[in-house]
């Protein structure tokens, strides 16, 4: 009698088992992530508008102008742009000097993400599907609201405190300081 030699393979039951496994593991994964995912998504957010506020501060007192920041109530756009009516209007403002255009930047929150203006947390938690930002470029003009104005001197018009909030992480405030110009960041739930 010959010898056959078998060839060595997985048998089903063993590739049902590590399948079933793979599935337990990932599913206890998916949470983990999910908070992850907020995380980064509010850390994008309060990245955005404090390199915002630096650009502002920084062209304020570049070109000797005041600049706006503003946002969207109950939205997640925001707007910088010299302090003056022509940025502010609706109109595309004539550019004085071509070669050095002041900064003009309309931008939105990642999606899923808003904030309230003062700390109040007032503001209603939103689901990643919701849809908390207007198409960027299509705000109405009047419904900019005002939050801090950078004076050429290097300083605020007022002290602000932003409140970002996202399902699956821990609220972050924003404060910017009028005075000094500085801009520092905490997550609720650390000292």
């Amino acid at each position: 009698m010959v010898p056959s030699h078998r060839r060595s393979a997985y048998t089903l039951l063993e590739v049902v088992l590590v399948a079933a496994i793979l599935v337990i593991v990932a599913a206890m994964a998916v949470p983990s992530l999910d908070g992850m995912y907020g995380y980064y998504k509010l850390n994008a957010a309060v990245d955005s508008v404090q390199a915002a506020w630096a650009l502002g501060r920084a062209h304020a007192i570049e070109e000797g102008v005041p600049y706006r920041f503003s946002v969207v109530p109950g939205q997640g756009n925001f707007r910088l742009a010299p302090d003056t009516g022509d940025y502010w209007s609706g109109s595309t403002p004539p550019v004085a000097d071509p070669d050095n255009p002041p900064a003009v930047v309309e931008d939105a929150l990642a999606q899923g993400v808003t904030f309230a203006m003062g700390g109040n947390g007032q503001a209603a938690e939103a689901s990643p599907n919701d849809q908390t930002s207007l198409p960027v470029g299509q705000v109405d003009a009047g419904s900019w609201s005002t939050v801090a104005v950078f004076l050429p001197d290097g300083t605020a018009s007022n002290d602000v405190e932003i409140l970002f909030q996202v399902k699956g992480a821990m609220p972050t405030r924003m404060f910017l300081r009028a005075l000094t110009g500085i801009v520092t960041v905490k997550t609720d739930g650390q000292p």
